[in-house]
């Protein structure tokens, strides 16, 4: 019994440690990639630890590209807009479809799941020649509005777990003379706060890595994503390996910081939606 559950575990071990390989080994290589020299990205066969180690590629990074560090701002504005106003309008939106009384609610709810199955692509058109002709074209407002205004995803998210909260609750807020207002923002989203924050992650994630939207409504330079800013990045320097691992390190380093920070919030806040 001893040797067979040594076996398993050491089974288990292995798996784990060869997927912890798979996942982590390009992580590592573009670590290793962007604190070499450009002459070492082209030794065969390659080196995994830089000899010597330096941090040139950066320098050289915002040298080439100017409004590096503008791409990085503009991305940090828009996708913490996106995730603040999610979590404000998702989350009343889905408090009306979990707590009220509406008679169509349920109708209306079937609607907006509804279109979560329409692909993005039918609407581009229709869209691009809508903020091309209400003058929001090249602004950031096709970048942030639809997102916090029309997020079924979220809504659906907030509203399965808004249900689970026993609604003993709010009678007895209204008892005490509370009504909507006073149950949505004392009541349901202080309880709500590992799913809240699980909210935020997504939507800031979906936004910081989104590439499609801004390259279609985004004209000026000084007004593009850093997700952009990558494209132009390697159309400019393809020759310099370091400089485009630097770019995408830059790229990867807001998302690690909020999972690390945030993943004990994160992981419980998927646990408890998943099982309540």
């Amino acid at each position: 019994m001893r040797l067979t559950n040594l076996s398993k575990q050491l089974s288990q071990y292995f798996f784990l440690i060869l997927g912890l390989g798979i996942f982590s080994g390009p992580l590592l290589w573009l670590i290793s990639t962007m604190l070499k020299t450009q002459e070492q990205t082209f030794q065969f066969p390659p080196t995994f630890i830089p000899n010597p180690i330096t941090l040139d590629a950066f320098p050289r990074l915002f040298e080439s590209m100017p409004l590096m560090g503008r791409w990085i701002a503009n991305s940090f504005a828009i996708s913490g807009s996106v995730g603040a106003g999610t979590l404000l309008f998702a989350s009343l939106v889905a408090f009306g479809f979990a707590r009220t009384k509406g008679r169509s609610r349920g109708v209306l709810f079937a609607i907006v799941l509804a279109t979560l199955m329409i692909p993005s692509q039918i609407t581009l058109i229709p869209l691009y020649i809508m903020y091309k002709k209400i003058g929001m074209y090249n602004t950031w407002f096709p970048l942030i509005v639809p997102q916090v205004l029309a997020s079924p995803y979220f809504i659906f998210m907030f509203r399965q777990f808004f249900m689970t909260i026993p609604r003993e609750l709010d009678e007895a807020t209204q008892m005490d003379g509370g009504g909507y207002w006073t149950i949505y923002s004392r009541v349901i989203i202080p309880l709500s706060r590992p799913t809240m924050i699980t909210g935020f992650i997504f939507a800031f994630v979906f936004s910081w890595t989104d590439f499609f939207s801004p390259l279609i409504y985004i004209q000026s330079e000084k007004l593009q994503t850093l997700s952009v800013g990558l494209q132009m990045i390697m159309g400019q320097t393809s020759h310099d390996f370091p400089v485009l691992a630097a770019g995408a390190f830059i790229a990867l380093l807001p998302i690690g910081c909020i999972y690390f920070f945030a993943q004990r919030y994160f992981i419980e806040g998927v646990v408890m939606s998943g099982i309540k």
